[in-house]
């Protein structure tokens, strides 16, 4: 009988690692250790090094991250803010701990590391290459850049990148397609972007991807996202129109405005490519139209089962 593999979890209680979590929950073939952040902060090298010598990992998923990009731009240049610490200095000791027991680490990374302006569209593929400049990008954008470079060092490692995640969760904090649905229900929605461009990733197509790297252990760059490009404003429409029939009260904004204020908050052409990624892993890609349908039938599903 083949081993089980030994999976250790960083950030496991999460909303993308608890998910997972319980994805992975039905699988033989692995044992799984996520710790609580009490138990290992990746910030504690002596916590980190003791999960390494205690459970022996043979595959590592690093989900931890300081995810706030708001928050974060508010520690710009701070090296010492929770932001940088959490999301560089956290990797490398993650990244450290893996090599030590020369474990297959797969890194949870952005879109967010390209720039997205005019001069540098989206959407990106595996093989692009991140802007190398830290005024080019949002302060998140940035750590999380950076973190990739602590990450590419390493040659037994996968990087995953993801951006605009849904599972869906009618929660505003969590989940891009449940945060338009739930403010507009309570009539909170902002005016929605009409010119910015982006992809979705759906959960648990992230899930899969890591699932197939977790048995397969294939170093590389990988993207979960989206075949095609929305606009805020045209998935905000089809969305509502689904739900409801019709998108009373909608309204639409230039993001170019926007950005003259704080500039580099947001990618104006993001998104990502995943040709590459389906193409070694076999993992089908949705439209964005057909991840939105999916999550409509599990928003009405709730409604059911609440009543």
């Amino acid at each position: 009988m083949p081993m089980k593999k030994r999976v250790l979890i960083t950030g496991g209680t999460g909303f993308i690692g608890s998910h997972y979590r319980r994805w992975a929950s039905t699988r033989s073939d692995i044992v799984m250790f996520a710790p609580s952040h009490r138990e290992l902060d990746i910030l504690n090298e002596e916590q980190v090094k003791m999960s390494v010598l205690g459970f022996r990992p043979d595959v590592v998923i690093h989900f931890a991250a300081f995810r706030n990009a708001t928050l974060a731009e508010q520690q710009r240049g701070d090296m010492s803010g929770l932001a940088w610490r959490t999301n560089v200095a956290g990797t490398q000791n993650v990244v450290r701990m893996s090599k030590s027991c020369d474990a297959f680490l797969i890194h949870i990374s952005t879109d967010m590391v390209f720039s997205g302006t005019k001069q540098n569209k989206g959407p990106y593929s595996e093989h692009a290459v991140p802007r190398d400049a830290a005024h080019h990008l949002s302060w998140y954008g940035w750590t999380k850049r950076e973190a990739e470079r602590a990450v590419l060092a390493y040659t037994n490692a996968a990087i995953v990148r993801i951006g605009n995640v849904t599972l869906p969760v009618y929660d505003p904090a969590l989940d891009y397609v449940g945060k338009i649905l739930c403010l507009y229900d309570k009539g909170q929605l902002y005016p929605l972007f009409d010119d910015q461009y982006l992809t979705l990733t759906q959960v648990p197509l992230l899930c899969r991807v890591i699932e197939a790297l977790v048995t397969e252990r294939r170093p590389g760059m990988y993207h979960v996202a989206t075949t095609d490009v929305f606009t805020p404003y045209e998935l905000g429409t089809y969305l509502i129109e689904k739900m409801y029939g019709v998108a009373r009260g909608l309204e639409r904004m230039s993001i170019v405005s926007y950005l003259k204020k704080t500039p580099n908050r947001y990618p104006q052409y993001g998104g990502l490519r995943a040709v590459y990624t389906h193409d070694v892993l076999g993992i089908a890609m949705p439209r964005w139209r057909e991840v939105i349908d999916a999550s409509l039938a599990s928003f009405h599903q709730g409604i059911e089962d609440a009543a």
